[in-house]
């Protein structure tokens, strides 16, 4: 496969109001000259009993909002089943992606994971929640790393195996959690491979203070949005690798600052 080649599907979460995530995806789409498909079933006002039923949801304190990203993802995987491709891209609407480099960082990722003898597995391509590979145990040429988690779910890559083994996971249990936290729990119990891709290839729009968050307040707005998020991103990126932290593990150190910068997150997830 040629590295500007990237014949995979790619789906984007989307919430039909959301128009100027919409044009955003649109135009970058079209500067990467790929094509996509939106994910638009269940938006909020979608979602009653009945689906709550045809999904097993069993939970009680998930948000609306984090109930529809769950589905939107779920519908995604099935999707990706129905189709004829090995493999896709699902991404989320807010999603902002490296137009220089992302063809040849993603494809060389895919490379080295199907040369490494892999046929399940997730590759987070961006940099969600600020979460790199500690840069102390990066190696030259390498593009994947195992981790024990997503890097959130703005941006991801997954063979229809996956896809395939997340459905039959869902018939069986159902879920109750929201996107990113259901894939940690079905993939660790299932065993496939999570991948962080480095140097990764995007970022969340809603994170970085571009959009607004549907999952997080906006209290702060968007200029102090965007300086929590440089600010997360250096102490992250540069410093917590000195003190030993690897956020690929799901205990990890890196719990003590995600629960003192992620603060409007925390307090939504307990109401």
């Amino acid at each position: 496969m040629k590295t500007e080649e990237l014949n995979y599907p790619s789906y984007v979460i989307h919430v039909k109001d959301f128009k100027d995530r919409e044009k955003s995806v649109i135009r970058q789409f079209a500067s990467l000259n790929m094509p996509f498909e939106w994910v638009l079933d269940y938006d909020i006002p979608d979602i009653d009993q009945a689906v709550l039923d045809l999904y097993k949801y069993h939970g009680n304190k998930l948000r609306p909002a984090d109930i529809s990203c769950s589905l939107k993802h779920i519908v995604a995987w099935e999707r990706i089943c129905a189709g004829k491709q090995e493999a896709a891209f699902v991404f989320e609407d807010d999603v902002l992606i490296d137009l220089k480099r992302f063809r040849q960082l993603a494809a060389g990722a895919i490379t080295e994971f199907y040369a490494s003898g892999h046929e399940i597995g997730c590759i987070s391509l961006g940099d969600g929640a600020a979460l790199h590979v500690p840069w102390t145990k990066l190696r030259r040429g390498q593009r994947l790393y195992p981790a024990e988690q997503v890097r959130m779910t703005d941006s991801y890559w997954i063979t229809r195996k996956t896809a395939e083994m997340r459905l039959e996971w869902l018939a069986e249990n159902g879920f109750f959690l929201p996107a990113d936290h259901l894939i940690n729990k079905i993939d660790n119990e299932l065993g496939i491979p999570i991948l962080w891709m480095e140097p990764t290839a995007a970022s969340q729009g809603s994170h970085t203070g571009l959009f607004s968050s549907t999952i997080q307040n906006g209290e702060g707005g968007k200029f102090l949005d965007t300086l929590e998020w440089l600010l997360k991103k250096f102490r992250r990126t540069y410093l917590l690798p000195l003190l030993g932290v690897d956020p690929r593990k799901l205990e990890s150190a890196l719990r003590v600052d995600l629960q003192l910068t992620d603060r409007k997150k925390i307090s939504l997830e307990k109401r």
